[in-house]
């Protein structure tokens, strides 16, 4: 057989329709099992997010408390608006006013607000820890000290991976701890 000088329209180097189809197939296939752990590991970023927002009011409540004989501040739980004089938010000189907004607090179901936006804050406040000295913050009840926390996500903003908590030393929990000492 001689040699073609000229190679023929049909090329043995390139792919088929259906070999195009079979890898675009994959690779959907691929993507579509990797989307729920992308996802994952977003949420898990925004969890990790709020813990640092609440170290940063966790060491904001530390200066309040140096400024004050050792006594935290009286807040109200959650603000009645953003302007509450009483919101947590107002009472802390944070410079960064975004550290008091969840990164997971992204629904607007508050008249078109995200919760954060609505109340001042993403985070609850301990009332019953007002004004109380920090070293003397534990609850009694019955004679049982219940060490709870000060702040915590106002909402279930993080789903199935729990709720952040800050306690007045100024940890930062992934969940609340055992509550009794």
């Amino acid at each position: 057989m001689k040699p073609r000088l000229f190679p023929s329209p049909r090329s043995e180097d390139g792919f088929t329709l259906v070999e195009l189809l079979v890898v675009i197939g994959i690779i959907g296939l691929l993507i579509a099992l990797a989307a729920p752990a992308l996802r994952k590991t977003k949420e898990s970023a925004k969890k990790s997010s709020c813990l640092n927002n609440l170290r940063q009011i966790g060491v904001a409540v530390n200066a309040y408390v140096l400024g004050y004989d050792g006594h935290l501040p009286v807040c109200v739980r959650v603000g009645e608006t953003a302007a509450d004089p009483l919101c947590v938010s107002n009472v802390l000189e944070i410079d960064n006013g975004k550290v008091f907004a969840c990164p997971a607090d992204t629904v607007s179901k508050y008249e078109g607000l995200t919760f954060a936006k609505r109340h001042g804050a993403s985070y609850e406040w301990n009332v019953w820890l007002s004004g109380r000295l920090v070293d003397k913050s534990k609850l009694s009840l019955g004679g049982v000290l219940l060490n709870t926390p000060l702040m915590g996500d106002a909402e279930a903003f993080h789903g199935s991976l729990g709720s952040n908590y800050l306690y007045p030393d100024g940890r930062v929990e992934k969940s609340l701890e055992k509550l009794i000492e």
